[in-house]
């Protein structure tokens, strides 16, 4: 039901409703009509406008003084910016296109182009076999600050035979160990090889230059040049590393750990075929190998992984004036992964090769030529790789130790195009790495591990898959398994070699001591006997072998051990009753008494058989023979026959 009050004010507004709103706005019309009628109005004649616009046309036209503008430009914040000696300087400016080229060159559609690159899988050598040496190598003497010292005796190159071995010139050694790699290292420890030809060939020139340079002074009738031009030319060649530049070489003692391995290069290759995509680009790039090692405690743990001193050895590796000769093949021997072999004064190399990566030419040796006859008649016939025979020798020597080359090995110098032709290539499956460690503490046992580090071949690339390292300069491979211990023996070492007949009860041990001479790299064994109770060894006289073809020397020799014989045991035994026969020849066992108080077993069922021990009696023989002939050659005994237990029948993972 309506309500009534409700419908009654609907009744009123629908009557009276319009009626209201027009009265409330003629109200309010009234209201504003009044409020405007009592303003007063603007008081303006023309004549007022006239005058003003006078006014401003009088301060447009009004003089102002350059200063004043200045100053009130300089007060507002406003300065001058100089803009037309800008647009002078501007036009001056010579603009260099080179300034102006992309960072990456504008490349061609390559086979597979589109396709995304990846990161190469990097695998760890195999193989691995560590083995001690000592000896005398060749090198530069370096002063305080690692520079080489100037040779100021030598005024000459001797016209005389030239030397064995190969002459090494370093480009950047130390760069190559990048960012405190061991071995590394070693942006490229890589040095330029030259052939006996060339080393003949710079010598001659050495002479006629200074031929040339003595008659000038003669002609110009005073102790200079005669031109700029041969003020210049005497200046290049008394620069550090110039032909004319003679450095002073010394031979240096060296212990050192030769660990060599063998890398699957082709898997390698395999690898990154696959992550670049392009096979005409998958050729890795070696940067160098890192070294780590760990050291024996006294407690007979092993310590934690470090990094071998790198600087250290490129204080020899870098500073050689003549390399050894390489049994292995180039193709087979990645520069940057193979530290390369000192010449040796004193000593041999020992177990430096891989076995089965050396050429058959090279593990034979000819018999030798007769005595009567032509040189030529009674020549043997020279194999394909010289090596070995006496002419196959004579030729190594005249083109500078090198041997044999394969042509997969410098097939990737030879290309051009870009960084592709400007690193070691091979097309062989297994190749060899090497590193020497000239580091070892004597009395001390280590084992080591390595891995190989290559150069990015994404570094700065924009055609690959997200999430590959464009940024980095270098990858790093896993490292490999470690190496067996290897021993570096105390440089007077004594090994129990048997026993003597003694009186009564006392039990003679017949020792063989080896020194080491540490300031010529010799090392000599001699035998001595000791009961318990004595000290081993004692100052005698020993032959001293040497390598310039002077004959063996004789000299005082300290093989004073420092150890006492505690006990010994070992010698005839007789055999209890009831048993046929004679007596049994016992192994000889002892305990030495060392300086730091500690006891050392000696036995002779090892001592014997100790394989370091055996090549160094076997080279010292070969050294005291040879002392009559000028030393050619550095290896090892292992070297003519390649020794069965050191390189026959051998495949990459046996003792090298």
């Amino acid at each position: 039901m309506a309500n009534l009050t409700v419908e009654k004010l609907k009744e009123v507004g629908l009557l009276y409703g319009d009626k209201a709103a027009v009265a409330l706005t003629s109200l309010l019309f009234v209201v504003c009509l009044g409020a405007a009628l009592s303003k007063q109005s603007i008081q303006l004649t023309p004549e007022e406008v006239k005058k003003r616009a006078q006014a401003a046309e009088t301060n447009l036209n009004r003089r102002q003084e350059r200063d004043n503008i200045i100053k009130v430009l300089e007060t507002g914040g406003i300065k001058s910016t100089n803009f037309s000696k800008e647009i002078q300087d501007t036009a001056k400016m010579v603009l260099i296109a080179d300034n102006y080229k992309p960072e990456r060159e504008w490349v061609t559609p390559e086979p597979g182009a589109g396709l995304i690159r990846d990161t190469p899988v990097l695998i760890a050598p195999t193989d691995l076999y560590a083995y001690p040496g000592r000896g005398g190598a060749l090198v530069y003497d370096l002063d305080e600050n690692g520079n080489r010292k100037p040779d100021t005796e030598k005024k000459d190159v001797p016209k005389e035979e030239p030397r064995r071995g190969r002459r090494r010139q370093r480009a950047g050694g130390r760069a190559g160990m990048m960012g405190g790699s061991m071995m590394g290292g070693r942006p490229n420890r890589k040095g330029s090889r030259k052939s006996q030809a060339d080393l003949e060939k710079e010598q001659q020139e050495e002479v006629d230059q200074k031929k040339k340079e003595l008659a000038a002074k003669l002609v110009a009738g005073n102790d200079e040049p005669s031109s700029t031009k041969d003020e210049a030319a005497k200046k290049d060649n008394q620069a550090p590393g110039s032909p004319e530049q003679h450095f002073k070489e010394v031979t240096k003692g060296l212990r050192w750990i030769a660990i060599t391995g063998v890398l699957d290069h082709g898997k390698l290759v395999a690898n990154y075929r696959v992550a670049l995509k392009n096979p005409a680009v998958a050729n890795p790039h070696y940067a160098r190998l890192e070294l780590e090692r760990q050291s024996r405690q006294r407690d007979s743990s092993w310590s934690k992984w470090e990094k071998v001193d790198s600087e250290e050895n490129l204080k020899i590796l870098d500073n050689l004036p003549e390399e050894d000769e390489e049994l292995t093949p180039d193709s087979v021997r990645p520069d940057n992964l193979n530290d390369p072999l000192p010449f040796l004064k004193a000593g041999l190399w020992e177990k430096v090769h891989i076995a089965s990566l050396v050429p058959k030419e090279k593990k034979e040796v000819a018999a030798p030529p007769p005595v009567s006859g032509s040189m030529m008649g009674g020549m043997p016939r020279m194999s394909s790789g010289m090596g070995g025979s006496a002419y196959g020798a004579m030729m190594k020597a005249a083109m500078g130790g090198r041997g044999s080359m394969s042509m997969a090995g410098i097939g990737g110098m030879a290309e051009a195009g870009g960084d592709a032709g400007k690193f070691w290539k091979s097309e062989e499956k297994r190749v060899m790495i090497r590193a020497l460690d000239f580091t070892p503490h004597p009395d001390n046992s280590y084992r080591y591990r390595v891995r190989i580090v290559v150069f990015n071949p994404n570094h700065n690339r924009d055609d690959v898959s997200p999430g590959v390292n464009t940024k980095a300069t270098e990858l790093f491979g896993p490292w490999s398994e470690p190496t067996d211990e290897v021993d570096m023996p105390a440089d007077v070492s004594a090994f129990a070699m048997g026993t003597l007949p003694a009186a009564k009860s006392d039990v003679k041990v017949n020792f063989q001591v080896v020194r080491f001479e540490e300031q010529n790299g010799v090392t000599i064994p001699r035998k001595f006997a000791a009961s318990p109770g004595e000290v081993i060894g004692e100052v005698s006289s020993a032959d001293i072998p040497t390598s310039e073809g002077t004959g063996k020397k004789i000299k005082p020799v300290d093989f004073n051990t420092h150890q006492i014989v505690l006990d010994a045991a070992g010698g005839q035994q007789s055999l209890p009753s009831g048993f046929a026969g004679g007596a049994l020849d016992r192994p000889a066992l002892t305990l030495l008494l060392r300086p730091d108080g500690s006891v050392l077993a000696r036995s002779e069922a090892e001592d014997f058989n100790n394989e370091v021990r055996k090549d160094i009696e076997r080279n010292y023989a070969r050294e005291i023979k040879d002392s009559t002939k000028k030393r050619e050659s550095s290896m090892g005994a292992g070297y003519g026959s390649m020794m069965g237990s050191m390189m026959g029948g051998m495949g990459g993972g046996g003792r090298r």
